[in-house]
């Protein structure tokens, strides 16, 4: 087991790599997938964890939507984080994401949300939902920390096994976000 414990921005920069998954990465997606499922199963309900199959990445991969799928690698090529857009229309997209469990409250998913968000705002995206349980404390404190907000709450809209939870929708607006925090994001000069 690989655990590595990231300091600062600057050690993320240095350690992380994040591009675009292409079908070269199906077999790390797999293996990535299968040794955190009993992890990822605390946060998504067991149906969405049983469509991902080979099949499933192969299509995906392969799709239009591929340029939405960004995969976080540390320098020895160990796979540790997923994260996907779905495009909702032509402006908007969901995002979702996934961090290994060894590598959760480092600041990685908020470091590559940023980054994300980044471009896919530069690629014209003004809007960026994410759902989320709401027992899902981790994700909560990173989609605020990245100028979400809260624009809904489904009612009992998450099945995970015996508990069902509410489900948080947020909203990322380039309107109301990318002057403000886009600036922030480690002194990347886009407004």
């Amino acid at each position: 087991m690989i655990i590595v414990v990231l300091k600062s921005v600057l050690d993320m920069k240095k350690l992380l790599k994040i591009r675009q998954a292409t079908e070269a990465d199906l077999r790390h997606i797999l293996l990535f997938e299968f040794r955190n499922r009993g992890w990822f199963s605390q946060f998504l309900p067991g149906q969405v964890l049983q469509q991902q199959t080979e099949m499933y990445f192969r299509r995906l991969l392969r799709s239009d939507f591929k340029h939405l799928q960004y995969l976080v690698y540390l320098p020895n090529d160990v796979l540790i984080g997923r994260f996907n857009g779905q495009i909702l229309d032509k402006k908007s997209v969901e995002v979702s994401y996934r961090i290994a469990k060894n590598f959760t409250n480092q600041g990685i998913a908020k470091h590559v949300l940023k980054h994300v968000l980044i471009i896919w705002a530069s690629n014209g995206i003004t809007e960026v939902y994410a759902q989320v349980a709401d027992h899902n404390k981790a994700s909560i404190k990173v989609l605020l920390s990245c100028g979400f907000e809260i624009s809904e709450v489904q009612k009992n809209a998450i099945n995970l096994g015996p508990e069902i939870h509410d489900s948080l929708v947020f909203r990322w607006s380039i309107a109301e976000d990318l002057p403000c925090n886009v600036a922030k994001f480690d002194s990347i000069p886009v407004c």
